[in-house]
């Protein structure tokens, strides 16, 4: 079977889930109705910037970097030096809701630097919800703490699924590519480098 660049990791210990949950009950200041660039969607969201200092997005950021260090074992040749730099959301869907057209991450100007897509399952659904790949022909369902990853392009146009009875709570975002000052930078800090800025 060919490879489809799509990526999962079970948390064990799914209590993070917990907290991301909790993190958007008791968050007023940045929820909002779901946006879309032109795509059918509803949800209720809460926007969480890359610079938060809360301890439980903090802790989701270790883990998504601990993903992406898999995601990079296992395609050995995708080196690129990729960091946070857009908020990232908190989606709840309401039975009957989700994100219905098919879609890839690269639909504004400021997409160009995504370079690959996190979701983490915030709750199991069984009654539908799940997200579908339309060239993999491929479903993913939701189950708590299930992280997914695959890259932004039109080469991995998906959808998500309604539930009919069933609540469904994700957190999503972007890895971003790094202009090269920039990946200077991190190097320099993160890599104990000693390099020309």
């Amino acid at each position: 079977m060919p490879e489809d660049f799509i990526f999962t990791l079970q948390l064990e210990d799914t209590s993070l889930c917990d907290d991301l949950v909790d993190y958007y009950n008791r968050n007023s200041e940045y929820k909002q109705p779901g946006v879309s660039n032109g795509g059918d969607k509803t949800s209720t969201d809460v926007i969480v910037y890359p610079n938060s200092s809360d301890p439980v997005i903090v802790s989701y950021f270790n883990f998504l970097k601990f993903c992406m260090d898999k995601y990079q074992e296992k395609y050995e040749h995708f080196k690129c030096v990729l960091a946070f730099k857009e908020p990232f959301n908190i989606q709840h869907y309401a039975p009957g809701e989700g994100f219905l057209n098919w879609h890839s991450e690269r639909g504004m100007n400021q997409s160009h630097q995504r370079a690959l897509v996190f979701m983490t399952y915030l709750n199991d659904v069984d009654d539908g919800g799940q997200t579908q790949f339309l060239y993999q022909e491929k479903e993913v369902q939701p189950k708590k703490g299930l992280t997914v990853l695959w890259p932004t392009d039109f080469t991995h146009t998906h959808r998500g699924v309604t539930s009919p009875t069933q609540t469904k709570m994700i957190a999503t975002g972007w890895y971003n590519y790094l202009d090269v000052q920039a990946s200077l930078e991190y190097l320099k800090i993160n890599c104990d480098l000693d390099l020309e800025l």
